[in-house]
């Protein structure tokens, strides 16, 4: 017995230490690969960094799920500028406004990585993750269309209007009791920017409606920054064909998102009119039909147009969304601050009509607290993946080309050094001392910065003031009976609140 004993503790103390051992010798491995591969960087001044990288990992392991906060613990370690390895790339991140501003607008810095996140589509690309010529061709063509269709102007805030009195509709059939507010946020701000693209809006029940609003769900949750696509660029096709982690879900819903694509513009090709052009698409074909003769090398291409309709769908539409739900959540939290927004509302606006744009001139504490909103919550915490096309310099350190670049935009907007109290709710930091005027702040920087800022800002900040006063005129807004939230939220492309109900309840 005694022996069985010995012999079974002398066997789990052989694992146990087979099982270290081969940890130390990974490691050192790792460390040796590492010191290896960058021994040749010796004689430029690098941003420091951790120094364990593991074999084909790099630090993945060490960061954890939620990127946001490793890269904040990260920050006090080395300081605002960083790098390391993740995966299969070498990467900076930046979290502090003078690094993000210093990189942003540089030339140097307007590069996509190769293989980014947000390119999953087989057979399309878009100008979001397309880079030079290309990038600011599309770029430009895309804003040149969404402006001669109404893009900021009182045309588009018409629409707005009417998809804003949609959903009070809705919201009023509940009477006060709780709602799952989402299940008509999501359709409603996606088809804002679905009339943009398709000349259309479809209506909330619609079958084909809800399906889109599932697909663009599943396509968000696989750009986030975690996602194992984002770190070993060559592993997407294997994890397709493998159906490993949920990419078959992934696979299911790109298959669908295209089938609606593909059938969008058979009936615009149809049906298209160059003395008429009624939406993006419209725009789109016919300049592609301009140029396929004169230009056999041109971007206007199906594949393009096929790419570029679904990313501003999602780019359009989930952070408008995100950034509602937030603002939302927070009046019911915050009554006093509810309520002076809506005694600002009787008297800039009254009842009987819907609020307008040009009143948020006469709103600056309702400007303040959206501001607020969107510096706590940061709805976009992590920047679009960047990439360093050629060598470069930030906050005094040398960055090589081929570096992909994170901004933590998350940091700087809960930066101390700038920020009094950052983790308070504060909309006053954004007004003046006599709360007359809006006082903004260059570290606020929601959209990012630079050339390759979010192109949607102007529609965001004006669908946004019409849902939240819209919404507050019409709504006293309470967290149901015993229930409050927790205000944390999930990391994803977006930083969005978990599940909630709310009561929106009936001013009289």
């Amino acid at each position: 017995m005694n022996a069985d004993f010995l012999l079974s503790s002398m066997g789990q103390w052989a694992k146990t230490h087979l099982a270290t051992s081969s940890l130390v010798v990974a490691l050192s491995v790792g460390c040796f690969l590492h010191w290896l591969l960058n021994r040749t960087d010796k004689k430029l001044n690098l941003p420091p960094g951790p120094w364990i990288s593991l074999p084909w990992l790099g630090y993945l392991p060490f960061l954890g799920t939620d990127f946001v906060k490793g890269f904040d613990k990260l920050k006090k370690k080395y300081g605002p500028v960083y790098r390391l390895t993740l995966g299969q790339r070498k990467v900076l991140v930046l979290n502090d406004f003078p690094s993000v501003k210093e990189a942003f607008l540089k030339r140097a810095f307007l590069g996509r990585p190769p293989n980014p996140p947000n390119h999953l589509l087989q057979d399309a690309t878009s100008f979001s993750v397309s880079n030079g010529i290309v990038w600011r061709e599309q770029k430009n063509f895309c804003l040149h269309v969404m402006r001669d269709l109404g893009f900021g102007k009182t045309r588009m805030e018409v629409h707005i209007k009417e998809e804003v009195s949609h959903l009070i509709e809705e919201l009023e059939e509940y009477q006060g009791k709780p709602a799952n507010v989402r299940r008509y946020l999501a359709p409603s701000t996606s088809n804002n920017i679905s009339a943009l693209i398709f000349g259309r809006r479809l209506d909330y029940h619609d079958p084909m409606r809800v399906k889109l609003d599932e697909v663009i769900t599943e396509l968000i949750r696989f750009f986030r920054p975690t996602s194992l696509h984002a770190w070993f660029p060559g592993i997407k096709t294997l994890l397709f064909k493998l159906k490993l982690f949920d990419y078959d879900k992934l696979e299911s819903a790109i298959k669908h998102l295209l089938k609606f694509i593909d059938k969008e513009i058979v009936e615009h090709e149809s049906t298209v009119d160059q003395n008429s052009i009624r939406d993006y698409m419209d725009g789109f074909l016919l300049q592609m039909k301009q140029r396929e003769y004169k230009d056999p090398n041109t971007s206007f291409t199906k594949a393009m147009l096929k790419g570029n309709s679904p990313s501003l769908i999602g780019a359009g539409s989930t952070t408008v969304r995100a950034t509602m739900e937030w603002t939302l959540l927070t009046m019911a939290e915050h009554q006093a601050v509810q309520a002076r927004i809506q005694a600002e509302l009787d008297e800039v606006v009254g009842r009987e009509r819907l609020p307008n744009w040009e009143d948020h001139t006469s709103m600056p504490y309702t400007e303040a607290v959206l501001m607020e909103v969107q510096r706590w919550k940061t709805v976009v915490p992590i920047n679009l993946l960047r990439y360093t096309t050629e060598d470069t310099e930030v906050g005094g350190y040398d960055v090589p080309a081929g570096y992909t670049t994170i901004a933590n935009i998350h940091a700087v907007h809960n930066d101390p050094d700038y920020w009094d109290e950052p983790e308070i709710f504060k909309p006053e930091r954004f007004l003046s001392a006599d709360g007359k005027e809006v006082v903004k702040n260059e570290c606020w920087i929601p959209f990012s910065m630079g050339k390759r800022a979010c192109p949607g800002e102007t529609l965001a900040n004006v669908e946004v003031f019409l849902y939240a006063t819209s919404l507050l005129q019409k709504f006293h807004i309470k967290f149901p009976e015993g229930k409050r939230h927790s205000f944390k939220g999930r990391v994803g492309a977006t930083f969005e609140p978990l599940p909630y109900e709310l009561c929106m309840i009936p001013r009289i």
